[in-house]
């Protein structure tokens, strides 16, 4: 039954007081029937099937998340005797799952949180094994509260955490801005962890996603926010946080948080709703907005509008022949230009990849041979950068940026055999002569 649930029970009299009955008020073979209605009940969880913790609901929860290992929560916590008075009321506080900061209390608090909404409220019966021990024998009465659950997540391009964002209240529905939208966001905040930086000032920054028009950390959040959304962005590479609109064209700090609210945004037609044509234009489009960006320096944000681009154009079989020429060059170039973009960025092994792909079907392209033998270069594969830079100059052999890498591939594979020489030369100078 559900609380406020009226159910009747109708019992066969073998059931009840069979042929016997319970004179004077129940008559012999006499079948019963009940109306119940269940007014209210107590739903303790056993959440170690040991006794050692029930978990008693006090208010339900609202959604379907529930946070895991690591997920930062704003909880309310108060300890209390079994008679009601109170050993400890913490108040609300943030709170990280397995950080272990509540001593004792960690056990019971983490395997609860686990299965809690945000909302939930509910009381923790813990015997003193799952408390203070000793200290109060009769155990305690936890009363645990989820006040926020926040979801973190890895927004960097490189995903090495260098930029992340905690979301402190969330959005409407589930839309986030595309690339095009365009997008209004407040920047509420810009400090170093503690004070706030200098010469910032808040403002509301209008621009359209994706093309490079704000700072790359408010460029790369706005694509995981919602309408509504308050997020709080930690970023440990101030360079991505340099926006002159927020008076932040120099950044002295080591580390930069900023506190964003994405206000509203334009809904943009998705890429799989596009015609064929409209596909080939946008694609035009985002592979110049790349352009710029790589020109500006900010390869990272670059390499995304190519692979934007590459990534649209992944299946062309059944494209018009004059739209699957255009798409195949664009996507092509695209991918030319995010080994570029890799090059700058040191991703050798991922620029090989892309040049790689190119080379498949067009074994003589010079621009991939040419950035292939770079990335050789940068992973000091000495005689593969050889090899393209040869094949480079055989189909060109006026190009002197190809003579040029020909030269430091030489030079470092001339270092890198002088140091096998003398490393082996030193070994054999210090070897005991055998007896």
């Amino acid at each position: 039954m559900k609380k406020g649930e009226v159910a009747k029970f109708t019992i066969a009299p073998e059931h009840a007081y069979g042929d016997t009955g319970s004179p004077p008020k129940i008559p012999a073979k006499a079948t019963l029937i009940f109306e119940v209605e269940l007014l209210d009940f107590t739903n303790k969880e056993d959440l170690f099937s040991d006794g050692g913790v029930l978990k008693e609901m006090i208010k339900e929860g609202l959604g379907w998340k529930v946070p895991r290992m690591h997920t930062e929560l704003k909880i309310a916590l108060k300890v209390c005797r079994l008679d009601g008075s109170v050993i400890e009321d913490k108040g609300s506080f943030e709170y990280t799952v397995g950080s272990d900061v509540l001593g004792p209390l960690t056990k019971a608090v983490d395997k609860a949180l686990f299965r809690m909404k945000k909302g939930e409220r509910c009381k923790l019966h813990c015997s003193k094994d799952y408390a203070y021990a000793d200290a109060h024998p009769d155990g305690v009465v936890l009363d645990l509260a989820i006040e926020e659950l926040y979801e973190v997540n890895d927004i960097s391009l490189a995903k090495d955490k260098s930029l992340m964002k905690k979301q402190i209240k969330e959005g409407d529905g589930y839309e986030r801005p595309k690339e095009c939208s365009k997008v209004s966001v407040k920047v509420e905040a810009a400090t170093d962890g503690l004070a706030t930086l200098p010469g910032f000032c808040s403002k509301t920054l209008e621009f359209v996603a994706g093309d490079g028009e704000v700072c790359d950390a408010i460029e790369l959040a706005v694509m995981d926010m919602k309408k509504g959304e308050t997020a709080v962005l930690t970023s440990m590479s101030p360079l991505l946080c340099k926006e002159p609109q927020l008076g932040l064209e120099q950044i002295a700090a080591d580390k930069v948080v900023l506190t964003l609210e994405l206000s509203a945004f334009d809904k943009v037609k998705d890429t799989w709703d596009m015609s064929e044509d409209e596909k080939v234009d946008y694609a035009l489009a985002r592979k110049e907005v790349g352009g710029k960006l790589f020109k500006a320096g900010r390869y990272l944000l670059a390499m995304e509008r190519y692979k934007k681009v590459v990534d649209m154009f992944s299946y062309i079989d059944n494209y018009q022949a004059e739209n699957k020429a255009k798409a195949n060059d664009l996507k092509k170039v695209c991918i030319l230009n995010r080994a570029a973009c890799q090059l700058k960025s040191k991703l050798f092994t991922d620029a090989k990849a892309s040049c790689n792909t190119v080379l498949k079907d067009d074994s003589t392209n010079l621009k991939a041979l040419f950035r292939r033998a770079q990335a050789e270069l940068g992973l000091k594969n000495f005689g593969d950068c050889s090899r393209d830079v040869k094949r480079v100059l055989e189909l060109d052999p006026q190009n002197k940026e190809a003579r040029a890498l020909a030269k430091d591939a030489a030079s470092g594979q001339k270092e890198e055999d002088c140091g096998s020489l003398s490393c082996k030369s030193l070994l054999q100078f210090s070897l005991p002569a055998q007896v």
